[in-house]
Formats: structure tokens, C-alpha cells, sequence
């Protein structure tokens, strides 16, 4: 039997999707879910996260689905002191899911096979809204003859630009109307990303001791990056890592 856990940054985003599947398992499939952290706040934890195996019971294999990448490594060290033969989808949480969960109904049904059910998750929905709808070119202003200023920065706070520090980094820059960029000086092959883009931000994979590039161009680029340089050498807020 293949049990189904589902990993988010939020308890409640984690229990909501839960609710969701087990009323298609029907009790039929093993369901666990954990989110946030050992005090309450967006995160994840190892140790919730092996908590909820616990709670899948005797079941054969495990498929986890997670919100954002930021919990693989969380995931992966608690499935992999579970000793159970596993997957980490990256499959969308909700569609993929609730795909699994129906396909892991089927008697004799793999963990490959479910797995392979969930990362087709998005197939009915983009037939629904069709190839043109997927896509909406952004246009962004040009910045042509607007000065250019640079700052490195080392990220010392313990979880890096993970969930909670990413949010209050996108929010920032969000407030300023330079354009600002981010790079992870530490991981070349990542991206430049958007500072105003949640998504962006997290693919740049900042850990702690990793240092970043941020620039901007715009009238308040001086001012933006002023205020994005102190709230990462006040460690957003955080006790910094050892």
C-alpha cells in the first residue's frame, strides 16, 4: 500500500489539502500531512515530518508532496530515516494530490505509477485553459540611462532564503520602484532572479554563509538596496547561524 504525505510551510495549507484528498480516499489510501515549525511559524521540521510517517502506519512506500523546494531537504532526511522506499514529487500540491490519491486506489498500484500520475497533474487544466491562456508576456519598463548600483551581501541567518526570509525579502523590495535583481554568487548555474518574485527568490537556493548580489536601477535603487542589505545583516530578524 502506498501512503501519501503532504508537506507544506503552513499547517493549515498542509491540513486543507489533507481534508481535500481524504475525501476522495475514502479511507481507502493512508494520509498524513505536517506544516510549519517546531514553534508554529512557516517552515518545516524533520521532526514533524517524521511524526506524520509515523502516522501512514504499516504502508509500503511513501510518495511526499511538497509546496516549494525548500522542503526537499527537510523531507528528504525524514523519509530517509524512515527506511521506506519513497519519492519527493514535483508535482503542484493540490492537483497532484488529489491525482495520487485516486491512483493509488488501484489495487497493486506502484509507487513509480503513482508518482507518474501526480507529475501529470496540470494536463487537464491546461487543456481546459488552453496553450494561449498559460503564458502572459510581462513587460517591464525600460531602464535605459538609469543608473546601475550593486551590493554583495553574506546571508548569515540560519535557514538562508527559505520560506519566512524570502517572504520578508520579496516584500521589501516590493515596497521600492527600482527593479531589482538578485544573484546567488554562491550557485552560478541558478538564475538571476526578480527580488519582487517569490518564486525567483527561492530558486536562487541561499543557504546561510552563501553570498548574494542585489542591484538596482531606478530613482530609489539607493534606498532599496539600503534597506535590503539591513534586513540581511539583521539576519531578518533571526539569530544567526553558528
Amino acid at each position: 500500500m502506498i501512503g501519501l504525505l503532504i508537506i507544506s510551510h503552513s499547517n493549515a495549507i498542509a491540513s486543507g489539502v489533507q481534508a481535500l484528498v481524504e475525501q476522495m480516499a475514502r479511507g481507502r489510501v493512508p494520509i498524513a500531512a505536517t506544516g510549519g515549525t517546531l514553534e508554529g511559524e512557516l517552515g518545516t521540521s524533520t521532526d514533524l515530518i517524521m511524526a506524520a510517517i509515523e502516522q501512514l502506519g504499516n504502508v509500503e512506500a511513501i510518495l511526499a508532496l511538497v509546496d516549494m523546494g525548500s522542503a526537499i531537504m527537510s523531507a528528504e532526511i525524514a523519509l530517509e530515516m524512515s527506511g521506506l522506499p519513497f519519492r519527493i514529487s514535483p508535482a503542484p500540491l493540490v492537483e497532484g494530490a488529489l491525482v495520487a490519491v485516486v491512483e493509488a486506489t488501484r489495487p497493486g498500484v506502484s509507487l513509480a505509477e503513482v508518482a507518474l500520475a501526480a507529475e501529470r497533474a496540470l494536463e487537464a487544466k491546461h487543456e481546459a485553459l488552453g496553450s494561449e491562456a498559460l503564458l502572459v508576456p510581462l513587460t517591464l519598463p525600460s531602464a535605459a540611462s538609469r543608473p546601475s548600483n550593486e551590493v554583495v551581501l553574506t546571508v548569515s541567518n540560519k535557514v538562508g532564503l527559505h520560506m519566512r526570509p524570502a517572504k520578508d525579502f520579496v516584500q521589501l523590495a516590493s515596497r521600492f520602484k527600482a527593479q531589482i535583481r538578485a544573484r546567488n554568487l554562491e550557485r552560478p548555474d541558478r538564475p538571476t532572479a526578480n527580488a519582487k518574485s517569490i518564486i525567483d527568490v527561492m530558486k536562487l537556493g541561499v543557504t546561510s554563509g552563501h553570498q548574494i548580489a542585489i542591484s538596482a536601477e531606478g530613482e530609489d535603487a539607493q534606498a532599496a538596496l539600503k534597506a535590503l542589505a539591513e534586513l540581511i545583516r539583521n539576519n531578518f530578524g533571526e539569530t544567526p547561524a553558528l
